[in-house]
């Protein structure tokens, strides 16, 4: 019996060790479904450099989660089992011969995990959705980011994912997305950021992103004193704002330059390169009698547009670029869709929504702007094989103003997906550095989890993590703040556009809304755990007071007295200024005035330098005196 009893205390001492064995070796490692832990990250012995690059992104990763620093091994040496398998290997068949540009695939059986994925990007952005969907890493901004440390990290056996990007080409506009480890956690391809360290995991603009016409190509500096006639006929005389696009000399000028950037800059390696062949930013197109014509046959301008683009397109295809498109514009004036012409395939289309409300959906036919723009959008659909869109998620001119376009973001990707759109560019705030005070970091991050995929249920669960991660407790009541303004923003005759006055946004904001929101604020602020919390969710209230002073409410209110109204005023002006701003809206013309006057005015269109000089710098003096007068009588 005694024996009987030691062989059982052996056994469970044995067993004991075991467990605590176990668990010490679990502890920060990364677990197999056979109980092991990963011993070592494996590539190719013919690894590509953005393979190289991958795989070294997860072994610094996961050092940093598990505090296991996992060697990188080559799949010439022999199968030992409990491996990461990173990129196109010996370990695992992977055809990517048909599969799409960034297509991925994450796998696991007992003993190994498997990332690959096609192009130069596939295989880099499935393993940062392991370190998302596995490992909790989360990129909120640039400067805040999850920071997960797991006991283990427990791989089943039965991870089968296969990942095919809604969008070829991504791209978004905040400070963040020109940080590449933001820009890598988010797939964004888009972004310059992703060559810090990378090899072509991004999809690049050679020469310039836009406006290319009469500005870098057949430039009008270069041109227009000598050939007038190269450029646009406009009432009587030629000027420089546009090109003549059925002229043959700026066929020739413009192919030629293409050509040449691209014998310089052009990658044989890349997954796509692009040239952007682009109207300026004006109104002012050819309209001599062959640009008329052939527009006047397109029932559109861009009946020239794209038949330039087309010549242009067909000589750099001849040439054997057959990994570069050109790009165009369907933007304002060309917006609309030529009767004659098609693109060819080898030319991008970007449709510019800049005329549409952001407050209604795209689909909703009661908003006559969106309900035009999507006929357009439907109409390059049916002709275009690589339609891109060019979108704005903000207001350029009042930029603190609150742009409540939340509710509408989801719902706006979807209609550009399933209207064939490949590219998806959203143009936001990015002069934030000289002007930030709303939510663009936000909108930046939900977006890019649309651009992953449109159809994702846990939208409103994203913002709330977002805004928990980012103010702390306090994020709880943004999260009903901006749910509020989103329910307001638009009625069925007002829009939300992106040049809107504060006067015109909000417009249904009753005044017991009012008070909820200043509550609201309130508690988050009190919810603060932090200083560096506290300052984020002040900053961010810039917004909801830029609005309420704009338009006279609660604090803003004139009639609660003159001193009053001038020094919330004041105290508002120094905040925006103390957070580092020196602008309220893009463009020069845009910069924060000082003048003491200010205090009197609402900040919309009064607060900027552009009055700097004029009529209200003659009553600075007296309204400086005035309110040093009431503030020594109140305090």
């Amino acid at each position: 019996m005694k024996k009987i009893i030691s062989v059982l205390l052996t056994v469970a001492l044995i067993l004991s060790f075991g467990i605590i064995a176990s668990a010490a070796n679990a502890d920060g490692t990364i677990v197999f479904a056979n109980g092991k832990s990963a011993e070592k990250i494996v590539i190719s012995a013919s690894a590509t450099d953005s393979e190289k690059f991958a795989a070294k992104q997860l072994q610094e990763h996961l050092q940093k989660i598990t505090g296991e620093n996992l060697t990188i091994a080559l799949d010439s040496e022999s199968i030992t089992g409990n491996e990461i398998v990173v990129g196109k290997t010996n370990r695992m068949s992977f055809e990517q011969s048909e599969k799409a540009m960034g297509f991925y695939e994450i796998k696991s059986d007992d003993s190994s995990l498997y990332i690959c994925g096609t192009g130069s990007s596939g295989t880099l952005d499935g393993v940062y959705r392991f370190l998302s969907d596995y490992c909790g890493y989360e990129v909120y901004e640039f400067n805040i980011t999850s920071n997960p440390s797991p006991e283990r990290i427990d791989v089943d056996a039965d991870i089968d994912i296969s990942y095919t990007p809604f969008f070829e080409y991504r791209k978004l506009d905040t400070m963040s997305t020109n940080y590449a480890e933001y820009a890598r956690a988010h797939s964004l391809n888009g972004s310059t950021a992703r060559n810090n360290g990378e090899k072509g995991v991004y999809i690049p603009y050679l020469g310039t992103f836009c406006h290319t016409l009469s500005t870098y190509f057949c430039s009008r500096d270069k041109y227009f004193d000598e050939h007038p006639e190269y450029f646009a006929f406009r009432d009587g005389k030629r000027i420089p704002d546009q090109l003549c696009l059925t002229n043959p000399d700026v066929l020739k000028i413009v192919t030629d330059e293409v050509l040449s950037l691209l014998k310089r800059e052009h990658n044989p390696e890349a997954d796509i390169q692009i040239v952007s062949l682009t109207q300026d930013d004006n109104q002012n197109y050819c309209t001599c009698d062959k640009c008329a014509a052939l527009d006047k046959a397109n029932d559109s301008q861009a009946g020239t547009m794209l038949t330039f683009a087309n010549a242009v397109a067909e000589s750099v295809k001849n040439a054997g670029y057959d990994n570069v498109a050109i790009d165009t514009f369907a933007y304002q004036y060309t917006r609309h869709v030529p009767s004659q012409v098609k693109p060819a395939d080898n030319v991008i289309v970007r449709l510019c929504s800049i005329e549409c409300c952001y407050g209604h959906t795209i689909d909703n036919p009661a908003c006559k702007e969106n309900a035009e723009f999507l006929k357009d959008l439907e109409g390059w659909s049916n002709i275009c094989d690589r339609l891109y869109i060019w979108d704005y998620v903000n207001n350029y001119s009042e930029t603190f103003c609150p742009f409540a376009n939340f509710q509408v973001l989801q719902r706006n990707v979807q209609i550009f997906y399933e209207n064939g759109a490949k590219g998806l560019y959203e143009e936001g705030n990015y002069y934030m550095d000289i002007c930030n005070g709303e939510f663009y970091e936000l909108r930046s991050f939900l977006l890019a989890k649309l651009m992953e995929n449109p159809y994702r249920t846990d939208f409103d669960e994203l913002m709330g993590d977002y805004l928990n991660a980012v103010y702390g407790a306090g994020g709880e009541y943004l999260h009903e703040y901006i749910n509020i303004i989103s329910e307001h923003s638009v009625t069925r005759t007002k829009h939300l556009h992106i040049r809107q006055q504060p006067r015109a946004a909000l417009p249904r904001l009753k005044n017991k809304d009012i008070k909820r929101i200043d509550y609201l604020w309130e508690s988050a602020k009190s919810a603060a755990e932090t200083e560096e919390q506290l300052n984020r969710i002040e900053r961010s209230e810039i917004s909801w007071q830029y609005w309420k002073c704009s338009n006279f409410k609660r604090e803003y209110s004139p009639f609660r007295g003159l001193y009053n109204y001038m020094s919330s005023h004041k105290a508002l002006s120094e905040k925006i200024i103390a957070f580092g701003n020196t602008a309220v809206g893009e463009g020069g013309i845009k910069y924060i005035s000082t003048h003491p006057c200010r205090v009197l005015l609402f900040p919309c269109d009064f607060w900027e330098t552009k009055h700097d000089g004029l009529f209200y710098d003659k009553f600075d003096s007296f309204v400086e005196k005035l309110y040093n007068t009431l503030d020594k009588i109140h305090n």
